[in-house]
């Protein structure tokens, strides 16, 4: 059995974080998001590799995704539910010749009825290829790309198809090559290939961090992001902490500027930089070096914008390596508050930056800058440890392959891998992977410069230590006019568990804006009322935004008063029929009844939201004299008593057998609904007087 009690903050967090957790306003989720599907390519993998790149086809309602594991591209059909694969494409048997052997498949994109695919050769010093292939995986073109290609994508026409090629020394040094970055230019009108190297040190900024050798062998393309008018391609150089701005349709790198560092001394940043099994988030004489993975490009009001996933990354190539513990770096810093602590020995250090500071890897954030000089106008500083402290604090920090919790403090926190942007209830907003603890971030980016926290979803089960969806690598984000739903959905690729999950927005959170119950024609309220199935049904559909067409049950027919709301509430699984087919939409409900569906509520809205204040928390649970432990509604009763949604009667009992009021009702969802209580009086009625018991809950409801 359950126990439940409302959530406090740890006593281990620091004061600057207490403030905005414990007030809950800054954090609290105003989207709904919900996991409406889930695949699995292949058995989950601690090295992750399994699920990695998915992207969509519309026109087919399909999505395809990456098992580098397996070499294979799975095609699956996207619908609601556990999804099957329709068919697999074989990478090997599509490259594999007496030229060419097969090492890779590291990322797809879609053009119409095109699907390419980058392969890096066996041999880590030889080029790969991008191969392109009809909607059912046969063989349309083959072209030949720099060494290591990591990421490709189309150009919005089709005109042109890009590839990153990474070129990284994986044989280290001494021992082995150093081979090209370089970024490969396909015109697919001509079939021409251009590959472009970083050979013009001119339009490199000095402060371009250069490891070893030159920028033409150093400098590792990753990922590209394409201009809104279909001219420039930026391309993110992770290892080196900086972005090139390339002219795709003239083959040229116009320029190559560093991102600079991330001062988190101050307070919007702070940071958890000790592995100590505890939550404490505050502010040290660091330098945080941004080295993005995923960039993603907008136009917001005629500017160009880009936004990068701050997650940071090493070099470890046999004896090239520029990373070490603190505890065996810190003799060599001129000075340092922190030479004299051991608290933070294990954290993860940059040695190759110069010895005036302390530089670790990452932002553990996401950033919005300008596109043509790359000033940084917004960081989200240290919001993702303060919302996953706050959601889940027995797992803050927990890797993607193990169930130690504060394990990445040290590191790189929760690690932010993808980034991609979409337009949701008319705005634009930035969806954000965090490949370590996990899960989705999503903020409303329509004021480029003030973003706005939109909600945090995660989908891994935390009962195993790789259960669930784990460690988000690839994203594709699905618009309304797109989606089978007619919502948009967000497709996550989850590299360790090996498994695809689709998230559907269901809009904007109806908490304290939108009214979810009405009065009667003859202006009263009807208070003493029973409420019924049906009323109920329609106050949570209104409330969560969700609509259904048509209901499955016997007594409701389609166009009936209820009939929509009704289809809506049981597809979401919060209401179920009875076992002869009907439904009883006019049928009252006890309070035992009421108990239930608010704790099937709750418990849906934890699961898929990741809210753990209802269900993770641990506490003494209330009990009744008239609800005996084996009663069918004890545990729900218990819980949402604990929860403080409903209460007894001063005499110990629950009444589990009294039909519930239009008023009872009200004062119920209102907490349940976390909404604010309205002092607006623009719907009175006749029959609910302002010191009536749930007036203000009514008002509420109704505005």
């Amino acid at each position: 059995m359950k126990k439940m009690m409302k959530w406090t903050a740890p006593a281990v967090l620091t004061a600057a974080l207490l403030a905005p957790i414990t007030a809950g306003a800054a954090y609290s989720d105003s989207v709904n998001v919900k996991k409406i599907a889930s695949y699995t390519s292949a058995a989950a993998d601690e090295d992750g590799g399994v699920a990695e790149i998915v992207k969509y086809h519309a026109k087919s309602n399909s999505f395809y995704v990456i098992n580098g594991k397996n070499q294979k591209i799975d095609i699956v059909s996207l619908e609601k539910g556990t999804l099957a694969k329709k068919k697999e494409i074989h990478i090997p048997s599509l490259v594999n010749s007496d030229t060419f052997t097969y090492g890779d498949v590291t990322s797809i994109s879609i053009h119409g009825d095109h699907i390419a695919a980058a392969v890096q050769h066996e041999d880590y010093s030889k080029n790969g290829v991008m191969i392109v292939m009809d909607l059912n995986g046969n063989l349309l073109h083959t072209y030949e790309t720099g060494v290591q290609p990591d990421m490709l994508t189309y150009s919005a026409d089709g005109h042109y198809l890009l590839s990153a090629n990474e070129g990284e020394p994986r044989m280290g040094l001494k021992n082995g090559v150093d081979p090209e970055g370089s970024i490969t230019i396909v015109d697919t009108t001509t079939d021409t290939v251009k590959n472009v190297k970083f050979t013009d040190e001119s339009v490199i900024a000095d402060d371009v961090h250069i490891r070893t050798g030159t920028a033409a062998t150093d400098l590792e393309p990753e990922y590209i992001a394409l201009s809104g008018d279909g001219t420039t391609a930026y391309v993110t150089l992770q290892e080196n902490n900086a972005v090139a701005a390339v002219n795709f349709t003239a083959a040229s790198i116009e320029s190559v500027r560093s991102l600079g560092y991330k001062d988190h001394s101050k307070e919007a940043n702070a940071l958890d930089a000790a592995r100590d099994g505890k939550i404490h988030i505050e502010t040290l004489p660091v330098l945080g070096v941004y080295m993005p993975d995923a960039i993603s490009a907008v136009t917001i009001d005629g500017e160009d914008y880009l936004l990068t996933a701050n997650e940071g990354d090493a070099t470890e190539w046999e004896e090239f390596v520029n990373v070490a513990d603190f505890k065996d770096w810190k003799e060599n810093l001129a000075d340092s508050s922190m030479k004299n602590s051991t608290a933070y020995d294990k954290l993860e250090v940059l040695t190759d930056l110069g010895t005036e500071a302390i530089y670790t890897l990452g932002g553990r954030s996401f950033s919005i800058w300008k596109a043509d000089t790359l000033e940084q106008v917004f960081d989200s500083g240290s919001d993702f440890e303060k919302i996953t402290a706050e959601r889940l604090p027995k797992y803050f920090n927990w890797s993607n392959d193990d169930d130690v919790m504060d394990k990445r403090s040290a590191k790189k926190g929760p690690e932010p891998e993808e980034i991609k942007t979409g337009m949701i209830d008319g705005k634009l907003v930035a969806m954000i992977g965090l490949e370590r603890i996990g899960g989705v971030m999503t903020y409303d980016i329509s004021n480029p410069e003030n973003p706005v926290f939109l909600n945090y979803t995660n989908t891994r089960d935390f009962n195993d230590k790789i259960a669930g969806d784990v460690a988000p690598e690839g994203f594709d984000f699905i618009s309304a006019e797109n989606s089978p739903t007619k919502k948009p959905v967000l497709l996550v690729a989850n590299e360790v568990s090996g498994t695809v999950s689709a998230l559907e927005y269901r809009g904007t959170n109806s908490i304290g804006k939108k009214g979810y119950v009405q009065g009667f024609n003859d202006g009263t309220f009807r208070p003493d009322q029973k409420v019924t199935r049906g009323e109920l049904s329609a106050m949570m559909a209104d409330n969560l935004d969700v609509k259904g067409t048509g209901s499955p049950f016997k007594d409701v027919p389609a166009g009936s008063r209820f009939a929509d709301s009704i289809a809506a509430i049981t597809d979401e699984g919060l209401l179920s029929g009875y076992s002869n087919g009907h439904f009883g939409p006019t049928h009252s409900l006890t309070r035992a009844q009421f108990a239930a569906i608010v704790d099937r509520y709750m418990t849906n809205t934890c699961e898929n939201a990741a809210i753990s204040s209802y269900c993770s928390a641990d506490e003494e649970i209330v009990k009744y004299s008239d609800v005996k432990d084996s009663y069918w509604a004890s545990n729900a009763i218990q819980s949402v008593s604990s929860a403080g949604f409903m209460n007894g009667y001063g005499n110990g009992e629950f009444r589990p057998d009294r039909t519930v009021t239009r008023a009872e009702a009200v004062k119920v969802l209102h907490k349940v609904f976390n909404r604010e209580t309205s002092s607006a009086n623009n719907a009175t009625f006749k029959d609910v007087e302002a010191d009536h018991w749930a007036f203000k809950e009514i008002q509420s409801a109704v505005n």
